[in-house]
């Protein structure tokens, strides 16, 4: 939310000084910030030696994640023993 408000507000601002290529720049910008922050991240992890199957909330990435709710249907009686 702020990125985009962020976003909106320099365009609009530059929009002044680069008429046709302001949005392209301040949307260009922000994704090679986002891109940025990622592999920055990243390096930083994997020079700690840090591993994904060591972080606790990072189950989603190797198949453990446990679901946030489980539904029960009024069938499951008739049909779930048949396979």
């Amino acid at each position: 939310m702020f990125l985009a408000t962020f976003g909106v507000l320099t365009s609009i601002i530059l929009q002044t000084v680069l008429p046709i290529s302001s949005v392209l720049l301040v949307v260009g910008s922000l994704i090679s910030a986002n891109l940025l922050v990622i592999f920055v991240s990243a390096a930083i992890l994997t020079i700690k030696g840090i591993h994904p199957q060591e972080v606790h909330w990072l189950r989603w990435l190797y198949g453990k994640a446990t679901p946030i709710n489980t539904s029960v249907y009024a069938s499951c009686p008739l049909t779930c023993n048949i396979a």
